[in-house]
Formats: structure tokens, C-alpha cells, sequence
């Protein structure tokens, strides 16, 4: 059967489109199908040379499946996507059954059946590059098996079959593919934003330069699908990608998306230099406990502007027996220390309401916070994932009608699944937002650093615009709350 480069179409759920936090995964997925022979279409804001609202965008979508009548769809979902996806795949077989639909991601990995039971052909668990060049070889063909492609889950009648999982990829397979396919995309993922460095808004691009993480944090699912074991891309790739997207988008910054970005501190500063040549600033995820004088110097010297450190709690307690972190207190000082020793910005990561934890251990949090003055606070209210030793330890079930529910800022939800002490998590976590909001604003937008930074640099009246209109919107949320 003659192929076409529309047959297989990956759709970016509209909830995405127009965000600076464009979906990576599906790039790679992509990339690596053209380069195993299947050329494929990816369906995103594009569609409409014009913001369209939301309500408009699945629309869009369906006319456009209707113009170029594919034969396999793909998509990829998080909980917080699920309702999303389940009802586009619902209207896709509404227009035409025939249609084969698949979906991958963290979500279909932990509950398949969920979308199996709602009308999904077939999900995707792990990493799904080779499951998916596997499943496109059969679907050409006239008389397509499905039970030995690893990591395939599917329905035979009324019966789901979940095959074997796949091995995780190689690092050859996964440098196989010199870059992700950026040209399919929507460039507008590449406009002002501030979500490249946090609270300081830079024309970026995300950049993934390893996958696993050999921690085991229990509110994260992250090893589950992609290993403990870190598989790095190779230096000529990430160079390659990085000059490519400096070319192509004009970027200034780049965000380093790996879970932990400074475990291996060779590759690290490799990156770093690499990003350096370009000329290009840089924030990284990054663990307290990874992070020595020498290293934290190297990476401001290449060009590092912020560090995202997860602190989580400032109770040992709460790290040590419920978050199963790995990292101490004094870890977390000296990494907040050092990085404001080098005038690198930090962002700072606390979650709220985790089993067991008291009043007691909240204040330690704040206390904590206080101490490190970080530029960025973020915090969150601990929400168990399906998949993750949290959610077990919360020992709660949580329905699929329920996915879309869970929020880290509260929801409906939030009582039910509270295990700590601490009694109305909402209204706390919204004093502590509160608390460091104009701290966080002041050290985003008016530190003298950041004043040299926008004069310094080109796109001065389009940050300036992008501050004018994001300022106010913020404040009178702030205002507004007192």
C-alpha cells in the first residue's frame, strides 16, 4: 500500500497550542518515524494563521482530519488531558470509524484501559518510538498482527490486551535521530514568554539532552517510563539541535528539561559550553545534592541565568520517610547559597499537604523558605498521580472521570485526598503564593540584573510589551485575593 506523508497524523492537544511549553515527546516521535521511512503530519496552532479560542480549535481540528483523511492518528496525554482526548477521539470515529487512534504518554502507560474502555484502538505504553514504527509497519499491511509489538495495548473484541513492555531505548537509538523535526511546528512556541527561564520573559526553546533519572521521589512517575538509567544524546546532536534553533527561531535561552540536569557533571558542562558558543543563557533542573562550588561556577561562567531546585518540605522527616527525596536541609541551603554566591537566579519547588505532615512540619517549609531566598516560589499542593508510590500511599481511588480533577492548585478533590494534618491545604497554599509574590515580582521584573538584562540585549520593546501586559493581569489577581 502506497504511503502518504498524511496518513499518520500526531495531533498537540488545543489545551497546548500558543504555550512556550510545546510537547517534546511528540517530536520525537515524530522524528524518529521519518527517519524509519514513515513520513507524518503534525496537526497544531498552525491550522489558523490567528489565535482561535477554545472552543473553536477542536473544530479545526476535525476540518482539517476531513481535508487530509488520515489512516492513523496519534495522540499523547497526561491526567490532565484525559477528557480532552478521550472526547476528540470520540468525535474522530463519530466522522469516520475507520480511523485507527492510538495514544501514548505518561496517563495511557499507568491506565491504559481507561482509554481503551472510552474508544481508543490502541494505547502506547513506555517509550513509544519503536512500538509506534512497529505498529505503522503492520497497519500498511493487508493482514496486520498486533501481539508481538512490546509495549502495544489493544482490544480483541471486548477482551484489552496489554503486550509485553518494551526495553527501553538504546543511546544509538536514540541519537539515530540528529534532531527533533522543529519545522513541524507552530512558531509561534517560540514567541515571548516567560516560562523558558521562570519569571523573566526570553524568546526560548526547551531542550532534552538525557532521559532516566535514578532517584525514586514518590510523587513522581518519571523512571517508570523512561528508566533509572540515563541515556544521553550525543554531543554532535545536542549541538546540531542547538543551532538549529538559534538559526531558525532567534532564541536567547534555552530551558534544560532533563529531570536532573547536573547528575553527571561531564555531560553537564559539555551542554553548557555548547550553549555557551551560541551564546545562549540557560535554566536547569536541578537537585540540591548534585551541586558542588566548582560545578555551580562552570555552569554561570557557560552562561546559566537560573537553577529550578526541588526543595519540597522543610521537614527531614517529610523528605526522608514520605517523599523518599534524598537530600537534606544543610543540601538545600548550600545549594541556594552557592547559587546566589555566582548570581544565578533560583526558582524553588515546595509541595503542601503530604501524608502525615503537621502543622509542625509546615511551618519548617516556611521557615526554610524564608532562609533561602530564592528569586521564584512555586508551590504546590501534593496531588497523588496514578502510577506513583504517592498515589499507593494515599490509598485512595481515583476514577477516570475524576483525572481532570486533579490540580496542584486545589480542586474538588483535594479534601478527600488529604492525608496530612494541615486542614483547609487551599487557603495555605494560596497564603504561602501570597506571601512570596511580590518578592518573586520584584526579583523577576526590577532586580538590577534583570535591568541588564533587557538593555543588554535585542527584542528590548517586545519584552517591554510583554511585561506591560502581563504585570497588571498578575497583580489584580494578587489584589483581588486579599
Amino acid at each position: 500500500m502506497k504511503r502518504r506523508k498524511k496518513d499518520i497524523v500526531f495531533i498537540i492537544n488545543p489545551s497546548l497550542w500558543y504555550q512556550n511549553m510545546y510537547p517534546s515527546g511528540i517530536l520525537c516521535l515524530s522524528g524518529y518515524l521519518e527517519n524509519n521511512g514513515f513520513k507524518n503530519t503534525i496537526i497544531d496552532s498552525q491550522i489558523s494563521p490567528q489565535r482561535i479560542l477554545s472552543s473553536q480549535r477542536e473544530a479545526a481540528i476535525f476540518r482539517k482530519i476531513k481535508q487530509i483523511k488520515p489512516k492513523l492518528i496519534c495522540f499523547s496525554a497526561s491526567h490532565r488531558e484525559f477528557n480532552e482526548v478521550i472526547r476528540i477521539n470520540q468525535n474522530i470515529k463519530k466522522y469516520n470509524n475507520k480511523i485507527i487512534t492510538i495514544v501514548g504518554g505518561p496517563q495511557p502507560t499507568f491506565r491504559g484501559e481507561d482509554f481503551l474502555k472510552s474508544g481508543f484502538d490502541f494505547i502506547c505504553f513506555g517509550e513509544g518510538e519503536k512500538t509506534l514504527t512497529e505498529f505503522a509497519k503492520e497497519i500498511f499491511k493487508k493482514n496486520p498482527g498486533f501481539a508481538r509489538i512490546k509495549g502495544l495495548g489493544w482490544k480483541k473484541k471486548d477482551k484489552n490486551i496489554f503486550n509485553p513492555p518494551r526495553e527501553l531505548l538504546t543511546e544509538a537509538e536514540i541519537n539515530s535521530v540528529s534532531r527533533p523535526p522543529y519545522e513541524k511546528i507552530d512558531p509561534r512556541f517560540f514567541e515571548m514568554d516567560i516560562a523558558t527561564i521562570r519569571g523573566l520573559p526570553v524568546k526560548g526553546a526547551l531542550l532534552l539532552t538525557a532521559r532516566g533519572c535514578p532517584f525514586s521521589c514518590s510523587f513522581c512517575g518519571c523512571n517508570l517510563i523512561f528508566g533509572k538509567k540515563l541515556r544521553f544524546k550525543s554531543l554532535k546532536n545536542i549541538e546540531k539541535e542547538v543551532s538549529y534553533l538559534k538559526k531558525h527561531f532567534k532564541i536567547e535561552a534555552v530551558w534544560l528539561i532533563d529531570d536532573t540536569f547536573t547528575i553527571n557533571k561531564k555531560h553537564a558542562l559539555a551542554v553548557a559550553q555548547i550553549l555557551k558558543k551560541h551564546q545562549l543563557i540557560f535554566n536547569c533542573q536541578v537537585r540540591a545534592d548534585t551541586l558542588d562550588e566548582r560545578l555551580v561556577k562552570d555552569l554561570r561562567e557557560a552562561g546559566c541565568f537560573q537553577m529550578d531546585i526541588g526543595v519540597e518540605s522543610g521537614s527531614q522527616r517529610i523528605l526522608d520517610k514520605i517523599i523518599n527525596k534524598g537530600t537534606t536541609i544543610n543540601q538545600i541551603k548550600n545549594a541556594f547559597r552557592l547559587a546566589k554566591k555566582y548570581r544565578i537566579r533560583t526558582l524553588a519547588n515546595f509541595m503542601i499537604g503530604l501524608p502525615t505532615e503537621t502543622k509542625n512540619d509546615l511551618k519548617k517549609t516556611e521557615k526554610l523558605a524564608d532562609e533561602i531566598n530564592a528569586d521564584v516560589y512555586l508551590f504546590a499542593i501534593a496531588t497523588p498521580l496514578p502510577g506513583t508510590r504517592f498515589y499507593e500511599m494515599v490509598g485512595e481511588e481515583i476514577s477516570a472521570d475524576e483525572y481532570g480533577l486533579l490540580d496542584w492548585n486545589g480542586s474538588p478533590l483535594t479534601k478527600r485526598l488529604n492525608k496530612s494534618k494541615i486542614k483547609n491545604l487551599v487557603q495555605e497554599k494560596e497564603r504561602l503564593r501570597k506571601k512570596y509574590l511580590l518578592r518573586t515580582l520584584k526579583k523577576s521584573f526590577f532586580s538590577w540584573e534583570n535591568l541588564k538584562f533587557f538593555l543588554k540585549r535585542k527584542y528590548k520593546y517586545q519584552r517591554l510589551k510583554f511585561v506591560l501586559n502581563y504585570l497588571p493581569k498578575l497583580t489584580k489577581k494578587h489584589f483581588q485575593e486579599k
